[in-house]
């Protein structure tokens, strides 16, 4: 894969949905019409975030279950930009696959489809108005195969957005079922997250594209219609060969295993750790001092990937996380880093130079000298019998529960709460202030 400033796109495979009143069956699949008369473009998604390579054609080992005769995998977004997102999906029908989209459900305009493999399709959204929420229907010929109010997204308002909010958890795909509560509870929040980032482990326990569906795609469906989520890798995403498994499942920008976005006024990176030792640590490395440098002006830069630095939970410490990433941290003063791999809440204090700082501030800091690690790594499991301590850098956790993490962005102060998934509790708050931050009015 290129290197680069371009982005890819990602295809989730969501199936075993059930059949809604949206969804209908037709006659012969036709040729697609445009909707409302306006113009047909085709577009795909190769031609936007060109990669320098073609994804596999390679299909499961296990059939997928489909959501209606011809129609397997459900409609998710990816990509979202100012004036861009992705809409992918998978099915067999072998009508035009299109898209029609607009700022009503009248929609207004067509889109058509690529095909990406046998039966994924993907199709580019081009051309839209930042911070403008659109709808979307999926179609095969004249055939709907989804439609309906929850098929939406709202484009990114750009840097002078100073206000708004995205969700943050890891360890989900188990397949015990428990992640549907997380994904419920994050849909049925009081202020709807507006994009998620997920640190690794996002199925289990082997990573398999075959596992997708039934541990993460169909427990989630109705998240992944309306809310663009990044993933990061963890070490069971590492335990079958990402580029047979992961790369199928997911496109996402630069390499797909370290990458970079920006949303509102801040910046994100998602790192790999991969089992431990990092993934191609000299290129990674220099790679991520990079992209740190190319934005120092952004307010906000947040940082996630699996493996845990410093920590008080049952894992250990990890050294190549410590030694690698923790001085570019410290140097280009990165806000706050997510992990998972523990199935636990941590939060530290501050860290600077390996240390705790600012620790009589806790938990509401102005100006923190060091960068904030929470691991919030209970999206799906979470551990019993190994209790997280205080030894040293631990501000609080929480240890036992099923949880997700939600970051309000309001100008100079983020507010970083964490929920109980199932009943919706409230477990720990902590604010940060900048009060030296110039905002940004563009990038």
């Amino acid at each position: 894969m290129q290197h680069g400033k371009q982005w890819m796109v990602v295809v989730l495979i969501i199936a075993g949905l059930q059949l809604s009143a949206c969804t209908q069956k037709s006659d012969t699949p036709g040729k697609i019409e445009p909707a409302n008369g306006t113009a047909v473009v085709t577009a795909g998604a190769a031609e936007l975030f060109d990669t320098g390579k073609k994804k596999s054609k390679k299909k499961d080992s296990v059939p997928l279950a489909e959501i209606a005769p011809g129609y397997m995998r459900a409609p998710y977004l990816q990509g979202l930009s100012q004036d861009s997102v992705v809409v992918a999906w998978m099915a067999s029908d072998h009508g035009q696959p299109a898209i029609d989209y607009g700022v009503t459900l009248e929609y207004g305009q067509t889109v058509l489809a690529s095909v990406d493999g046998d039966d994924r399709r993907v199709a580019t959204l081009r051309g839209l108005t930042p911070g403008t929420r659109y709808y979307y229907r999926v179609r095969a010929g004249d055939r709907i195969l989804a439609e309906g109010t929850q098929y939406s997204f709202e484009t990114d308002a750009g840097p002078t957005d100073r206000s708004f909010n995205f969700f943050v958890t890891g360890d989900i795909g188990d397949d015990d079922g428990r992640q549907k509560f997380t994904a419920e509870a994050i849909l049925e929040a009081n202020s709807r997250p507006e994009l998620g980032i997920l640190c690794g482990d996002i199925v289990y326990s082997d990573g398999l594209s075959r596992h997708y569906d039934q541990r993460l795609m169909r427990p989630w469906k109705d998240l992944l219609c309306t809310i663009p989520v990044w993933p990061a890798l963890g070490n069971h995403d590492w335990k079958s060969p990402p580029e047979d498994n992961w790369e199928q499942e997911w496109y996402l920008p630069n390499n797909e295993h370290y990458y970079s976005f920006n949303y509102a006024n801040a910046h994100f990176i998602a790192l790999d750790t991969r089992d431990g030792d990092l993934y191609e640590p000299a290129e990674q490395v220099r790679w991520l001092e990079q992209d740190l440098a190319a934005n120092v002006g952004a307010d906000w830069i947040f940082v996630y990937y699996h493996h845990p630095g410093i920590t008080c939970t049952y894992k250990k410490d990890n050294d190549a996380v410590i030694n690698n990433f923790l001085p570019l941290f410290d140097r280009y003063r990165v806000d706050v880093v997510f992990t998972g791999h523990a199935h636990t809440y941590e939060r530290l204090y501050p860290i600077y130079h390996g240390v705790p700082v600012n620790k009589e501030q806790d938990p509401h800091y102005t100006d923190p000298a060091g960068t904030i690690y929470i691991v919030s790594g209970a999206g799906g499991k979470y551990k019993k019998g190994k209790p997280t301590t205080y030894c040293g850098p631990t501000a609080f956790f929480r240890d036992e529960t099923l949880l997700w993490t939600q970051v309000f962005v309001d100008g100079p102060t983020s507010t970083i709460r964490t929920w109980e998934s199932k009943n919706g509790d409230l477990i720990d708050e902590v604010v940060v202030t900048k009060t030296k931050l110039t905002l940004t009015t563009s990038r």
